[in-house]
């Protein structure tokens, strides 16, 4: 006949397993820390394709530091706040991303208005960013790239192309 475990040894086998998993954890969550690639703002997932699809959205992004993005707001801890406007882009099913600060003018945000983007002054932009009226300056465009279905930003600085 089977005698029952006694409980002191019950109790110390199952402490003794317990000390070996966060024994465990101790070494491993640092360990994956120190391979992963260090989050910067080179990658920033901003929405869906299937949200900017339906028309162009705004969104408030918060980066780890500041790129030197027209209208920056401090966001504490270092970080900065800036304004992004997404939209469908006039290039076959891709996305475009511009900064929502209008050129010269940081009181005068970009708003999306019916088939374009316009600020206070009456300045307009296309979606990808470029000027209606010549004598305007373009918006400050974002490098966006869709990836499995999200809309990917790289936040470090403004497309120079």
């Amino acid at each position: 006949m089977d005698e029952p475990v006694p409980l002191r040894r019950a109790a110390v086998g199952c402490l003794l397993v317990a000390l070996t998993v966060v024994a465990l954890a101790l070494i491993v969550r640092p360990a994956i820390f120190s391979l992963a690639p260090p989050r910067d703002d080179g990658a920033v997932i901003a929405a869906t394709a299937t949200e900017v699809a339906a028309g162009p959205i705004t969104r408030d992004l918060v980066l780890s530091r500041s790129h030197g993005w027209s209208g920056e707001r401090d966001a504490g801890d270092g970080r900065v706040q800036v304004v992004a406007i997404l939209a469908p882009s006039s290039s076959f099913g891709s996305v475009s991303a511009v900064n929502a600060a209008s050129p010269g003018r940081l009181d005068c945000p970009v708003e999306a208005v019916a088939d374009r983007l316009a600020d206070c002054d009456g300045r307009a932009w296309t979606f990808d960013g470029f000027p209606i009226d010549p004598a305007d300056p373009p918006l400050e465009r974002i490098a966006v790239e869709v990836v499995s279905g999200s809309v990917v930003l790289d936040m470090t600085g403004p497309v120079t192309e």
